[in-house]
């Protein structure tokens, strides 16, 4: 009975090197991960193994890097076939009948790299991996790994995280006031329906000065991760001096567009995929 359940995660394991969830949850069993107060042991102890970060209440921030990290990770696994199955696939996520390994992206106050480990779930019915820990590269627990995988890379270009002053920006206006996601985001007080005149006269306000901030200042330009594309983020302040929104640019032929606004909190989310900000107005709390 024993050899026949061995044979069943084996043949799990063999299935799981050709396509993989690309939901984290889904993938792995990740005991506690989203506990409060500190997000669960494991989620915990990569806070406190990686460089100092404020990762947000209950380590929130962390939780959601991590998740949609591995979901680009997963996505460019799958897109490789078969035929890639040897270095090519283990430099994005190494995946053996024993093991799954990725590159967190994260460092050690030293430097030090910092990976996620999975072993095989001994459970039926259930993921087929479990998230055994995070451990720096020295890390005794990664001998098993024979190729340690590379962070996930998110462009190719390094120009796309640079603001260029010379392109116009093109708001998508109505989209954006009109949209009930979008307008949920903007401060309260501009959101009552005598306030529509007053919020566009507000926005636009705001687009401009923007606009004329990052120009003189390329670096208040924070990139995003969405959807598969580098965006890039800018401060909006409606109302007061600080900025109560991000504009989302998306860079066309010849101009930015924006279809969006986010939330700070949203803003950080997306930017913290790529780097760690340093502009301080995106910085949480």
């Amino acid at each position: 009975m024993a050899a026949e359940n061995e044979g069943a995660l084996m043949d799990a394991c063999e299935d799981a090197r050709e396509s993989i969830h690309e939901d984290l949850i889904e993938f792995a069993f990740c005991p506690s991960f989203f506990t409060p107060p500190s997000g669960g042991a494991r989620l915990g102890d990569l806070a406190d193994l990686a460089a100092p970060e404020n990762w947000g209440q209950g380590n929130a921030v962390l939780a959601n890097y991590l998740r949609y990290l591995f979901k680009k990770i997963a996505s460019e696994y799958n897109e490789h076939n078969a035929a890639d199955q040897g270095a090519a696939r283990d430099r994005i996520l190494y995946l053996r009948e024993d093991c799954a390994c990725f590159n967190t992206g994260l460092y050690t106050e030293r430097y030090e790299d910092i990976y996620c480990l999975f072993e095989p779930n001994q459970r039926e019915d259930r993921q087929p991996w479990y998230l055994a820990g995070f451990y720096k590269k020295s890390s005794p627990r990664l001998e098993a790994v024979d190729v340690l995988p590379e962070r996930a890379r998110f462009f190719d270009d390094p120009a796309d995280l640079i603001y260029d002053y010379r392109l116009e920006i093109r708001p998508n206006i109505d989209h954006i006031l009109g949209d009930e996601r979008n307008l949920e985001r903007i401060p309260e007080e501009l959101r009552k329906p005598e306030c529509r005149l007053l919020l566009r006269r507000a926005f636009v306000g705001a687009v401009a000065e923007a606009e004329q901030r990052v120009a003189a200042n390329y670096m208040l330009a924070v990139p995003q991760y969405f959807n598969g594309h580098i965006q890039l983020l800018l401060p909006l302040s409606l109302i007061g001096e600080e900025p109560e929104l991000a504009l989302a640019l998306q860079r066309e032929d010849g101009y930015y567009s924006a279809r969006t606004c986010l939330t700070l909190e949203m803003a950080y989310n997306n930017a913290r995929l790529i780097a760690r900000p340093e502009a301080s107005w995106v910085l949480p709390a």
